[in-house]
């Protein structure tokens, strides 16, 4: 399965989950997919599907997320998600919207009646939502979310077996980008209500990976509480109980490491996070860098987590030690590589270069925007710098550029 999805080979996929997974009619299949229960037809009579771009929706539909090649790709992971009139465009009304997502969150099994698109559909809907928390685009996911999320719950109580678990792992990433809203604005009670109802989502799926994609977002309650130890254990737990056999499942059990070194490193426990950098090491030599589970994983994203360690540790030396002679690289999703421009930047502070912590800041907002203005550190480190003699001319020429909020 693994091999065909890799070579995009739609027609094995298809007759592999038809002979597989017990009562999954043609006609389900094609809904999962988007597509018309003729193309299944013809895939198990083994007719071949030559419409590369159908191919590549029907394996998105199923959830495989891997892009198409860069000449036909309509846009790939990290590349921005451009608002559109249907989709983002305009100013926000942020007040209205952060009421909208409370309310929906509360009533998430009671949505009101309204339209079901196919599962296909709303698996291209829910990749272009993923797209957009990758790369910190907040507005686009206001616009969007307060319509989808009803759609996907409707979605999940009209369908049954194979079906209804497609749908909850959809729901799974809806309700993730709702998180991030939260989030980043700290609103950390609506962020701590939308994880309960994510990891509801997530034991509707019935599959071990989403419940491990999803115990990795809950691990933020633990950050915003202080509890580093109990994030830790929860994760380590998580970890052990996954058992990693594909790129998916290699790279959730990465994923969990590299947070759990986080919450060790800020527990000031630098040596019980060696050993779970160690993990996600290994676990990126069975994975390429790409999106998984609505996760980015891969070696870019441990060295990443490699320069916040050492920061972490208090140890800015060793931070651009691990930094040294590389840049993320574009293909990267935009808030994680601005992560690691912010963490450059920090560090160089520590170490009395004003001058290039601001460069560094720069590059970090001209890849993610949204992310960088409302991040925390950028907003700290904004402060000391504007209160820096030698830097604070161009500290008020990165503020009013970028419209960072500076803490004093």
């Amino acid at each position: 399965m693994v091999d065909a999805v890799r070579e995009r080979d739609a027609q094995r996929v298809i007759r592999f989950l038809r002979r597989r997974v017990k009562n999954l009619s043609q006609e389900a299949l094609a809904r999962m997919c988007g597509v018309a229960q003729s193309t299944i037809t013809r895939a198990e009579a083994g007719k071949g599907l030559s419409d590369r771009r159908k191919i590549h929706e029907a394996l998105q539909g199923l959830g495989a997320l891997d892009p198409l090649p860069a000449d036909e790709a309509p846009r790939s992971l990290a590349e921005p998600e451009q608002p559109t009139p249907a989709s983002g465009g305009g100013d926000v009304d942020w007040k209205r919207g952060i009421a909208l997502l409370e309310s929906l969150v509360n009533r998430y099994d009671l949505p009101d009646d309204g339209r079901v698109r196919s599962l296909g559909q709303l698996q291209r809907e829910v990749n272009s939502i993923i797209r957009c928390r990758l790369n910190s685009h907040y507005s686009c996911l206001m616009k969007r979310l307060p319509e989808l999320l009803p759609e996907l719950s409707r979605s999940l109580l009209s369908h049954h077996g194979q079906e209804r678990a497609h749908a909850a792992r959809l729901l799974v990433q809806a309700y993730r980008a709702a998180d991030a809203i939260a989030d980043k604005f700290g609103l950390h009670h609506l962020s701590a209500r939308t994880i309960q109802v994510l990891l509801w989502a997530a034991d509707q799926t019935g599959d071990d990976v989403t419940r491990a994609a999803a115990t990795y977002v809950r691990g933020e309650t633990f950050f915003c509480s202080g509890e580093h130890e109990a994030g830790r254990r929860l994760l380590e737990r998580a970890a052990e109980n996954l058992t990693p056999s594909d790129a998916r499942s290699w790279a959730a059990y990465g994923s969990l490491h590299m947070r759990a070194a986080v919450f060790a490193a800020r527990d000031h426990n630098p040596r019980q996070a060696v050993p779970h950098l160690a993990q996600a090491r290994l676990a990126a030599e069975h994975t390429r860098e790409a999106v998984y589970t609505g996760t980015a994983f891969g070696s870019a994203s441990v060295r990443i987590h490699q320069v916040t360690l050492a920061l972490e540790c208090e140890d800015p030396d060793q931070a651009l030690h691990a930094a040294v002679g590389w840049t993320p690289p574009l293909e990267l999703p935009a808030e994680r590589a601005s992560h690691y421009f912010i963490d450059v930047a920090r560090a160089h502070h520590l170490l009395g270069r004003q001058e290039v912590a601001l460069a560094n800041l720069r590059a970090a907002w001209q890849r993610a925007p949204e992310h960088t203005r409302l991040n925390p550190h950028v907003r700290a480190l904004s402060g000391l710098l504007l209160s820096s003699g030698r830097a604070q001319a161009q500290a008020r020429e990165f503020v009013a550029q970028t419209g960072v909020s500076p803490l004093r």
